[in-house]
């Protein structure tokens, strides 16, 4: 672990120097992206050029250990693809997922010919503060070995540390209150309630009089016997989250500066989410849409999905003048945000007035202005509850019948969840 650990922290293993593994996924801010302003200004992080920035938002790793291995499945139990890493899936564990930001271009950069170079990294690790830890745990000879050899005992010593228990260690207050060493606070105690939807706190129990139905994707056991809170089912889903117009990626068009990172569609990219990545796995081009495309379209109802994360570390952060960057495109910048968009997506400023996405012109002949820009990827097939049923009705994103106080504790509830609220022996 400990080889892992300098590995993950090396601002080295960048070119040029400068980004470390830790740049994007720092422990003081829940294992996301270490730059307060570029979350605020741009929503995404900056890598190692200078100029260029990842098209989305920095996933946490906290907890990533216990996803399921990918290629995704679908899963009958919750009706979604589920498993793999990255906000498409498109890793399958910890090593693979490893192997992406080194070699590309918007993050590390380690290109060489316009293609991804492990012999970079091989090289920097050799020359560098870890190249002597290398050789102690594997023998004076190491770097005689093959470089595809090397560059999986590099990524298999950073899946080692981000499976550790100092990345994942259930230290929060949530854990404290499941021990009995600690009584949440009343606004914390509603917001787990409204969260789950059970008078207990935990799913299954008796019906608490108002559901947020956050558990339909971000869910725990029923019993706490079965496993630990992780707080997210690691399904896909389309949220309808507006497109995030900061985005550097939108105008990132120049082919010659940045060839294997740029962006060939400038303003009209559309992230397509898990159908960006899991269509190719099956020889068709992403989404199946266009030349190469079987003529089914979105077949499988998943353009435009993107992975639960984890409600755990969701609002841990250095400070309280830090500012995070929330779902896939860093769109967001506070969890009072995100859960009032959650709570409110299909409706607008007249009272009562509900948007029906299924309509083929879901915005024509409004009394009121929506509250929220159209979202990135609108398309009743994949987008979670788009007529905007009541929540009471079982609709679980866009109309759920908030309060305002009721968004604030559970944002006081999800904020139980970040870690260092205690020791473990």
């Amino acid at each position: 672990m400990l080889l892992g650990e300098k590995l993950f922290f090396d601002k080295n293993l960048s070119s040029p120097p400068g980004v470390a593994c830790a740049t994007c996924h720092t422990p003081s801010a829940g294992w996301t992206n270490s730059n307060s302003e570029d979350n605020l200004l741009h929503g995404v992080s900056s890598g190692a050029v200078r100029g260029r920035f990842g098209n989305r938002n920095a996933p946490t790793i906290s907890y990533a250990a216990y996803i399921p291995a990918g290629p995704p499945v679908f899963d009958s139990a919750v009706s979604a693809f589920v498993g793999g890493l990255f906000w498409d899936g498109r890793a399958n564990d910890l090593a693979d997922q490893a192997t992406f930001p080194l070699q590309n271009p918007n993050e590390m950069n380690n290109v060489a010919h316009n293609l991804g170079d492990p012999a970079m990294v091989v090289q920097e690790v050799s020359r560098g503060q870890t190249g002597q830890l290398f050789m102690q745990l594997y023998g004076d000879g190491v770097f005689s070995r093959p470089t595809a050899d090397l560059f999986n005992l590099v990524t298999g010593a950073i899946a080692a540390f981000e499976q550790s228990t100092e990345v994942s260690p259930f230290t929060s207050k949530y854990d404290a209150y499941l021990l009995g060493k600690v009584t949440l606070a009343p606004a914390e105690m509603e917001g787990l309630r409204l969260v789950t939807g059970s008078e207990t706190g935990r799913p299954g129990g008796p019906p608490h009089a108002k559901t947020a139905l956050c558990v339909a994707c971000h869910g725990i056991p029923s019993d706490p016997s079965q496993g630990p809170d992780l707080w997210t089912n690691t399904c896909y889903a389309n949220v309808g989250a507006p497109r995030n117009p900061n985005n550097p990626y939108y105008r990132q068009t120049n082919a010659v500066t940045d060839p294997l990172g740029y962006n060939p569609e400038g303003s009209d990219y559309i992230d397509l989410g898990l159908g960006g990545s899991y269509y190719p796995t099956l020889g068709l081009p992403p989404g199946n849409f266009g030349p190469g495309s079987d003529g089914r379209g979105d077949y499988l109802a998943i353009n435009g999905t993107f992975k639960a994360s984890t409600f755990r570390n969701a609002g841990k952060r250095p400070g309280a003048a830090f500012v995070k960057a929330y779902l896939h495109n860093g769109v967001f910048k506070s969890l009072k945000q995100v859960v009032h968009f959650y709570n409110t997506r299909n409706l607008t400023t007249a009272p009562g007035e509900v948007i029906d996405f299924t309509r083929q012109n879901p915005y024509e002949g409004l009394q009121g202005a929506p509250l929220w820009p159209s979202p990135e990827y609108l398309s009743a097939d994949t987008l979670q509850n788009p007529s905007g049923l009541p929540g009471s009705a079982g609709g679980q994103v866009g109309n759920i019948g908030l309060t305002d106080k009721e968004e604030d504790d559970i944002v006081a509830f999800l904020n139980t969840l970040s870690d260092g609220y205690f020791r473990r022996n």
